[in-house]
């Protein structure tokens, strides 16, 4: 019941959403299973699991994983066979690249603040908007340059 429901929750991913969570599958088989699986060969052994085949235990699992990178308890979704929300809006981005955060106290102490919450807030809109890009190589570098730059101005104590 609960492998058919991962089936049934990856076969409801739309073309992008399911290039994304191959994308994302592949770095999390790299990262917790040491496995360079090549992206067409991944995308087969997808394909099969959906169309019915047998998964070996550490590829379902990581498939399970993935979906909890996509979404949060996205993997306690897919099990239940409930449709994975991948990140559409500003407010589902940034929980989605922060909940692995916490805040330092020097800036909590601050969150109280209207003025500090709208800057805050136009700095994680303006720095997307001024990395994006159609091309997803240019975009990627254009946030690691981006992020190069806000590393090496930080001021030091």
């Amino acid at each position: 019941m609960y492998i058919d429901n991962v089936r049934e929750s990856i076969s409801e991913l739309e073309d992008d959403e399911y290039k994304e969570y191959l994308t994302r599958l592949r770095l999390v088989l790299r990262k917790k299973y040491k496995k360079n699986v090549k992206p067409s060969e991944l995308k087969q052994r997808v394909d099969e699991f959906v169309g019915g085949k047998d998964p070996k235990i550490d590829y379902f699992e990581s498939y399970i994983i993935t979906f909890d990178e996509l979404e949060l308890d996205g993997g306690i979704q897919a099990l239940r066979n409930r449709k994975i929300k991948m990140p559409k809006s500003w407010r589902q981005l940034l929980l989605k690249v922060t909940e692995d955060r916490t805040l330092s106290s020097e800036v909590i102490q601050h969150l109280e603040d209207e003025e500090i919450l709208r800057e805050l807030k136009a700095l994680f809109y303006y720095s997307i908007e001024f990395c994006k890009d159609e091309s997803r190589d240019v975009f990627h570098q254009n946030l690691y340059h981006f992020n190069g730059f806000l590393k090496i101005t930080k001021r030091r104590k």
